[in-house]
Formats: C-alpha cells, structure tokens, sequence
C-alpha cells in the first residue's frame, strides 16, 4: 500500500520524524521537496524566530546557561 501526504514545508522535519519512529512504516521525502534544515524550520514559526534570535542575541551577551543533559 502506498499512501502519499501533502504537508506543509514548516512541518515536513516534524513529521519525517513521527513517521520514521514507527517500527512498521517506510518513510522517504518525495524528490519534489528538499530536506528543510534546522534552522530553516526554527525560523519559519514567528514565536520560533523570536526565541531563536533572542537566544543568539544572549550568547552574543555572553548570557549563556549551561544544562546538564539528562540521563536516563
């Protein structure tokens, strides 16, 4: 069975993910659309681009918080 979705350039990295965490399902991206980067997807929610900037702007301050990752 083949089923093909359409889905919105801002969310293709999101669901990419989903889709490849299920055991069961083979997902691949149609040739049609490119990888979206990180970055590209950060910045292409306004709330997003605001907390993405502000934290450059911090670490450009020198406002930087170190996080111990969590450990499980």
């Amino acid at each position: 069975m083949k089923i093909e979705l359409e889905v919105p350039d801002h969310k293709v990295a999101f669901v990419m993910e989903l889709l490849t965490s299920i055991p069961f399902i083979k997902a691949k991206l149609s040739s049609k659309k490119a990888k979206q980067d990180t970055t590209e997807y950060l910045l292409s929610s306004e709330t997003n681009k605001e907390r993405l900037l502000a934290a450059i702007e911090r670490s450009k301050n020198g406002e930087v918080v170190a996080h111990n990752l969590l450990e499980e």
